[in-house]
């Protein structure tokens, strides 16, 4: 909700456009409706199981080695956070497949900028605090698309502010260049969904190789903003890891994609350079889609209903 403020925020008094801040009002409202039907299908759940001790210990090695491995390819490297995240996620998937999501998890906090973190010891207490996020929220919004990165925002970000450092700012990009990131949010959103949900891709699979792709070749075709699209491609492939139970078919993803590009153009001047901020826009990208979804089906719903009520079905 922080994000999509700070989009609004980006879009008002930086873009000087009312009307794009109410859309992103409009978003952070459909987005607060899918947490409200979450709280209900949690609250109508039988008890949540515990996890196992061997799970956890696993689990949580694979968010820090993830983390550690990115951070590692960024500094020492010299590799994009981009191609760098996408590769241990890859990597994740080849070595271990049952530990791809944690590891790719930790990739987003190793995504975080050395500006940021400029030791390694900042990036192992946002490591932790992931694992403690990704162990709480382990129950709740299944197959929604940027859950992931969300959980390693809040641990980055959470480092970031018990130290002395801030986040980056970036200028809002120009129209044109806007454009073009909406564009390929929505292409990126779309590919992924159709990789993992139509093909054998694994999600980890499918973005981590939309990612690396959009990584590699972004920059070289597009050299001014070809890391900003890189970014907009890398980020709007985590909206299109969600399951076809949130979100059903490609019509309602590229609505997804087309929101992921709007949030991370106004969002430019703020909470810049931390790990898993593009997932966080993704996050709250798939659950506007999804709340409008619910929205959608309660009234038609209630509409049929209040349409057989006046038959005569006797």
């Amino acid at each position: 909700m922080s994000l999509v403020g700070v989009a609004v925020l980006g879009a008002i008094r930086e873009g000087g456009s009312i009307v794009l801040g109410g859309l992103f009002l409009l978003i952070a409202l459909f987005a607060l409706r899918g947490i409200v039907v979450e709280l209900r299908i949690v609250q109508a759940a039988p008890g949540i199981e515990s996890i196992e001790r061997t799970e956890l210990f696993w689990t949580a090695g694979a968010i820090m080695l993830g983390g550690f491995v990115t951070f590692v390819l960024v500094v020492e490297g010299q590799l994009t956070p981009v191609v760098a995240a996408s590769l241990t996620g890859l990597s994740a998937v080849v070595v271990r497949r049952q530990l791809a999501v944690p590891a790719y998890c930790g990739a987003f906090v190793g995504m975080t900028s050395p500006t940021l973190f400029p030791t390694y010891w900042q990036g192992l207490v946002a490591a932790v605090l992931a694992v403690a996020v990704f162990l709480l929220a382990n129950p709740v919004f299944h197959g929604v698309g940027g859950k992931l990165g969300t959980t390693a925002f809040v641990g980055a970000a959470l480092t970031v502010l018990g130290t002395q450092t801030w986040f980056l700012s970036d200028p809002l990009p120009a129209a044109s260049t806007a454009g073009l990131v909406v564009l390929c949010s929505v292409v990126a959103a779309v590919a992924t969904f159709v990789l993992h949900d139509r093909s054998s891709f694994e999600p980890v699979s499918a973005s981590g190789t939309v990612g690396i792709l959009g990584g590699l070749a972004l920059p070289w075709l597009f050299p001014a903003v070809g890391e900003l699209l890189a970014a907009a491609v890398y980020g709007a492939s985590f909206a299109g890891m969600s399951d076809s139970t949130r979100i059903p078919d490609e019509r309602w993803m590229a609505l997804a994609g087309f929101a992921v590009g709007l949030i991370l153009v106004y969002s430019a001047p703020y909470l810049g350079g931390s790990g898993g901020k593009l997932g966080t826009i993704a996050f709250v990208s798939c659950l506007a889609v999804y709340g409008l979804l619910e929205s959608l089906h309660r009234v038609l719903t209630k509409t049929q209903i209040e349409r057989l009520s006046r038959r005569d079905i006797s």
